[in-house]
């Protein structure tokens, strides 16, 4: 059986004690200690790290005697002394904050041999040297008790020597390898077939070629047994769920696999999501998440809907409006005010609980959640209710909460045995497979220590005889585990890496290659070792695997992308409104239609690819801003804003913005961003008021919205900005947060779209309409041509101006011709494919010619997968106009 604290305790009837929980002990020393800084900014993380490494103090001495660690020759002034000392203080101060275990162990240290229960014998390496001193002392004052087992003994042999022997015969490579891996200096060999490192795509493909190789080892040799057999890989549950599953496929016993969850922690997400909500401004991402969690008292439908509205910048959705009973109470649960106090915290917990569904299919899942706020309200339960609240103390608590992990799975007498990176090898096989061979592993790399640099710890040793955990210790034993691990194979070590991980990012391989690479002879590269399955033609892969004949296509069956689909319904009145009539297309989607007709189609269906991403302050929301700040500085029928004007009330102005559009901007992380945003809108605005006073421009309105019809289809569209000049002209103004240089050459090229159509549209005009709105329209309506149209592009203060033939400023710059010519063109070319229900494709050459041609941006191109799947491989762009030159 393995010795254990525990089971030392039952076998000398030890007695049991609790422990003091180490916070309290940290909090009441105050400033006196090395850490007091990180504890007051950091208290958990901070009262962990203490806690490790007063255990492994503890444990780097024999007698659990604090007492016992002599520093009095450690420098006075070195940080050594200084944590050490700090650490002994505290373990003095205390006998309570030795954990339970060691408080067994001292107690054993200091018992008779008459004090046993029972006779028992010890097995244990003498020459490992990874045990700690205190480890040590405990083992051999068993041996004083119940006698030391000798070298020789059967149960030593098998269990110590044996283990340490390399399995693989010296001549081969694998058995040089396994002999001399550590060593500084040894000679190369050939490269035979005893190791082999092979690289496939992700930890699925290699569960998949460990089955594929287990099964060709079988088919070729009749006396190898599945029990002679290992596998090796790291911890993480892919690789066991994987693993199983292929391994099933493919009719081989894996024995001892480590448990995979059957479902995911839902109940626990939706607690620790609804905490993340109790902070605010809530972040978008929880809040979708917690809105569309199945154990939540709405409806699925619900649920999605919500969420998509959050991720859409909404977080007072129409669909809440409709909600009512228990979901209304819930909705308003999350959207309530963060709690103050500990005693509002748990009543909202409480709340939440009560909340939950009651659908009996998600019994299981809901009972996890209502448990899990049970186990919190307790843990705050200490806390005075009046009290400030914790809540990043519950938060940690619920992102630390795991399901309990099933056990590993059964043990199946001759089934191919399964173990993880940190384990060694019980016994030995002929064949061994090591997956996961990349960077992380075999070998794991050493753990940090927040106290002291390897040179302390080694200063440390040298003085006072403690024997401190160092990277370089922990990184040896890590090799030489590994070294124990490739060992145990007398005929074949094959070691499986990954080039990519599941989200398809590349993965390195392990940190160990270099030193196999150095026994190879011709090698190098240490990745020349590598052999891909990508290119496994002719090499080992052909002796491991036995390959299935791939199947033969003839060319002419491979299926091309069309030029276009045909419907036989007309694809340009797919949304229609009530009364069946089509919906108004907008300038943002006809810009879609330009560059990607099955762009816009999915934009049509509801299909398009929402990503969820954490709130950024994107070009989109920079924009959004910008508008509505310059919409509350120029406001109609007032005189201009001065600089000093502008510079006193965009901050707030922002601000007020920042929380109806933006609230995650107002937390401190994105100070530097808000600041800079901030800064940039001032000083557009001072060049924007400086460009009305120079035109003695009046401003008539601020986002009014548009209507009309382009072709015969209705369009619609909310301009930013109405002016109107001394003579009666009016310009509509366009907003853009971006640079002049890329929209002049759109408006030059004649592939501008958007404000050509603001000028064709008309105000729209009901008896709803205010009386700013009546204004715009009287000031278009009032001038007999087409309005001029102009952007404002906030980033360089530029103002291209089209539709006036002269103008004497220097603040605008005016673009002559038809600005919509070519776009124009286009869009009625689509409208006409469209009703006739043909859908056209793209090519690999259109991203090329709508941005160098057309000047036009391409994102459409990137809005689904589907658009690069259903692209034709053609050098030549889909659109060609004749008087478009590609300049």
């Amino acid at each position: 059986m393995p010795l254990s604290a525990q089971l030392l305790g039952s076998l000398y009837a030890l007695p049991q004690s609790t422990e003091k929980p180490l916070r309290e002990a940290l909090d009441a020393l105050g400033d006196n200690v090395p850490w007091a800084e990180s504890f007051a900014v950091a208290p958990e993380q901070t009262t962990g790290a203490v806690g490790a490494m007063l255990r492994h103090m503890m444990m780097a001495t024999r007698d659990l005697d604090p007492r016992s660690i002599a520093i009095d020759a450690l420098p006075g002034e070195g940080r050594a002394r200084l944590h050490l000392d700090a650490l002994r203080q505290l373990w003095i101060s205390s006998d309570a904050l030795v954990p339970s275990d060691l408080v067994t162990i001292k107690a054993f240290l200091a018992c008779e041999a008459g004090d046993a229960l029972q006779p028992f014998e010890v097995v244990w390496d003498r020459d490992c040297g990874q045990l700690t001193p205190l480890e040590r002392a405990v083992l051999e004052h068993i041996e004083t008790h119940h006698g030391q087992l000798s070298e020789e003994d059967d149960d030593v042999v098998r269990l110590i020597s044996d283990r340490k022997l390399a399995r693989a015969p010296g001549s081969c490579l694998a058995g040089h390898v396994q002999r001399h891996l550590l060593d500084p200096d040894v000679p190369v060999m050939p490269l035979d077939d005893s190791p082999a490192i092979l690289s496939v795509r992700d930890s699925l493909t290699e569960c998949e070629a460990a089955a594929a190789i287990v099964q060709r080892w079988l088919a070729d040799d009749a006396t190898l047994a599945t029990s002679d057999i290992g596998i090796i890989f790291p911890q993480g549950a892919e690789y066991g769920h994987y693993l199983a599953e292929t391994f099933a496929h493919a009719g081989l016993v894996a024995s001892s696999l480590p448990g995979v969850g059957q479902r995911r922690n839902i109940g626990g997400e939706a607690l620790l999501h609804f905490l993340q909500c109790r902070r605010r401004p809530a972040p978008a991402m929880a809040l979708a998440s917690l809105y569309c969690s199945p154990v939540l008292c709405w409806p699925d439908e619900v649920g999605t809907a919500l969420a998509a509205a959050v991720m859409a910048g909404d977080f007072q959705p129409r669909e809440a409006r409709d909600l009512a009973g228990r979901q209304a109470s819930l909705f308003a649960l999350i959207r309530s005010a963060s709690p103050s106090t500990n005693g509002q915290l748990k009543e909202q917990i409480r709340s939440f609980q009560r909340l939950l569904s009651d659908n009996e299919a998600l019994a299981e899942d809901v009972a996890e959640a209502k448990q899990q706020a049970s186990r919190l309200i307790a843990a705050l339960g200490n806390a005075n209710d009046a009290a400030e609240v914790e809540l990043e103390k519950a938060i940690q608590m619920a992102a630390a909460y795991q399901a309990a992990p099933q056990a590993r799975g059964a043990y199946f007498l001759g089934g191919i045995s399964v173990m993880m990176a940190h384990e060694t090898p019980k016994r030995p096989f002929r064949k061994l497979l090591v997956l996961g061979f990349n960077d992380g592993a075999y070998p794991s790399p050493p753990a940090g220590n927040p106290f002291f640099l390897d040179s302390e710890v080694a200063s440390i040793a040298d003085v006072t005889g403690i024997q401190l955990p160092s990277q370089a210790q922990q990184l040896a034993a890590a090799l030489e585990l590994f070294t124990r691990q490739i060992g145990a194979a007398s005929e074949q070590v094959i070691l499986i890496l990954s080039e990519r991980d599941r989200s398809g990012s590349s993965l390195s391989v392990s940190s160990s290659l270099p030193l196999i690479s150095r026994f190879v002879q011709g090698i190098k590269d240490p990745e020349d070792l590598i052999v891909p399955l990508s290119h496994s033609e002719g090499t080992i892969w052909d002796r491991l695997v036995a390959w299935k004949p791939r199947p033969l296509i003839e060319p002419a069956l491979i299926p091309e992308v069309p030029s276009h689909y045909a419907f036989d319904f007309n694809l340009l009145g797919l949304r229609q409104k009530e009364d069946g009539s089509a919906r108004a297309q907008s300038p943002s989607r006809l810009e879609k239609l330009l560059v990607s007709p099955l762009a816009w189609l999915l934009a049509e269906l509801g299909a398009e690819h929402v990503s969820w991403q954490p709130e950024a302050l994107d070009v989109m929301l920079r924009g959004s801003l910008a508008h509505e700040v310059f919409e509350c500085l120029f406001v109609p029928g007032k005189a201009h804003p001065s600089s000093e004007e502008i510079e006193a009330a965009v901050p707030d102005l922002l601000l007020d913005r920042i929380r109806a559009l933006a609230p995650f901007l107002q937390t401190s992380a994105w100070a530097v961003e808000r600041n800079t945003l901030e800064a940039e809108i001032t000083k557009s605005a001072k060049h924007w008021s400086l460009v009305l006073k120079s035109l003695d421009a009046e401003v008539v309105g601020n986002e009014f919205w548009l209507s009309g019809e382009l072709f015969g289809h209705p369009v619609h569209g909310k301009a930013d900005c109405l002016l109107r000049l001394p003579d009666g002209q009016p310009i509509v103004v366009d907003y853009k947060k971006s640079s002049s240089g890329t929209r002049r050459q759109r408006l030059q090229k004649g592939w501008d779209l958007q404000v050509d159509l603001y000028r064709r549209m008309s105000v729209r005009l009901d008896e709803r309409s205010n009386e700013g709105v009546v204004r715009i329209a009287e000031a278009l309506n009032g001038w007999s041509k087409l309005p001029a149209v102009a952007y404002h592009t906030l980033n360089d203060g530029n103002v291209l101006l089209n539709g006036i033939d002269e103008f004497d400023s220097a603040e605008v710059e005016l673009v002559a011709g038809d600005i919509a010519e070519h776009a124009l063109a286009l869009i009625s070319a689509r409208f006409d494919a469209l009703k006739a229900g043909r859908l056209d494709t793209n090519t690999t050459a259109d991203e090329k010619f709508f941005q160098r041609s057309a000047a036009l941006g391409t994102y459409a191109l990137e809005d689904s997968p589907l658009i690069a799947a259903f692209m034709r491989d053609d050098i030549n762009p889909s659109v060609a106009l004749t008087d478009n030159e590609d300049d």
